[in-house]
């Protein structure tokens, strides 16, 4: 009898409770409804603050991946210009001789070579021929020609005569000596022509036919 006594007791207690909390629970229900229809179902302020955010890194993502790609495309661009400049550049220089340095290593019109002083003018070729400061890439003539070396078997015709490097880089069919001392400062020595009428071209001339005599003596 007790327990059917305690058990109608608890039975009475949760009936009150529930009775007390469904209005409650109610209450809140239709405050939150009005709220949302005061405000037109609008979010709640942390899933709009949620939607900015993720509005935001799209937008923000957005910007920067066009921003990537137009530095890109000019970076790209520059490049591009850069190298077909300086291929163009190379190419344009392992072409050839300019027509300039063609012209300049040729006997000028009316042009007379300096034959005084034969001895004192070869004695100053050797000089020149040693001399690195004639050319602009530290080579001197003796470089390639010392003790008789380098000279192709042409050197001991009697100029002016066929040279390979006159007709190759300079469309000259033949040369004068004078001519191919030029023609040395311009090619292998990277050098202005000597000025036709300087001690400097007279002495090397005078000194390369010295040269010459030896290599058809040798």
């Amino acid at each position: 009898m007790s327990e059917q006594n305690d058990r109608r007791a608890l039975l009475h207690k949760l009936s009150r409770n529930l009775m007390v909390s469904v209005p409650v629970m109610t209450v809140v229900a239709m405050a939150g409804v009005n709220a949302m229809s005061d405000r037109g179902l609008e979010l709640i302020p942390s899933a709009e603050a949620a939607q900015g955010e993720a509005e935001g890194e799209a937008k923000g993502e957005a910007e920067g991946k066009a921003e990537g790609e137009a530095e890109g495309e000019a970076e790209g661009e520059a490049e591009g210009e850069g190298e077909g400049e300086a291929e163009g550049e190379a190419e344009g220089e392992s072409e050839g001789t300019s027509e300039a340095m063609k012209q300049a290593v040729r006997r000028p019109t009316g042009y007379q070579p300096n034959d005084v002083g034969a001895a004192e003018l070869a004695g100053k070729g050797k000089t020149l021929f040693n001399d690195t400061s004639l050319s602009s890439n530290g080579l001197s003539c003796a470089t390639c020609h010392t003790d008789g070396a380098g000279y192709n078997d042409t050197f001991e015709n009697e100029y002016p005569h066929y040279v390979a490097m006159g007709q190759n880089d300079f469309g000259m069919e033949e040369v004068h000596l004078d001519e191919m001392v030029q023609i040395c400062m311009v090619a292998p020595m990277a050098a202005e022509p000597l000025a036709w009428d300087s001690d400097e071209l007279a002495a090397l001339t005078e000194y390369m036919r010295g040269e010459q005599e030896k290599f058809r003596n040798r």
